[in-house]
């Protein structure tokens, strides 16, 4: 009872779920940490602060779709996504223009290598 009250009050103070704190607790009993693994795939395009500004920006313009939410964090950022090389750019076309009559069968089989 003393550990489930312990852990009320953490979570209380940090202002999280008790879950939150009862996760952490089961994963420091299982591996003696409290970090995050490491996961397979992708990393994350965009910090904790940069989620928290995208939904801050959604919930206060809600008419804005993705692509503007993304061009405000960039412009907010200062970052922009680098030009494609006009080798690039010949490339996607040669490759849309192979492609442009395609049937839906064809796109069903099609794999990316």
């Amino acid at each position: 009872m003393v550990l489930c009250l312990r852990g009320r009050e953490v979570a209380t103070e940090l202002r999280v779920s008790q879950c939150v704190i009862s996760r952490l607790q089961q994963r420091h009993r299982e591996t003696g940490r409290v970090t995050e693994r490491h996961r397979s795939g992708r990393p994350w395009a965009t910090s904790h602060a940069d989620d928290c500004f995208i939904v801050n920006n959604a919930l206060r313009n809600r008419m804005m779709n993705a692509t503007q939410l993304q061009a405000h964090l960039r412009e907010v950022r200062g970052t922009r996504v680098p030009d494609h090389t006009a080798r690039h750019r010949r490339h996607r076309l040669a490759w849309a223009k192979e492609h442009l009559r395609w049937t839906r069968n064809q796109w069903m089989h099609f794999k990316l290598h």
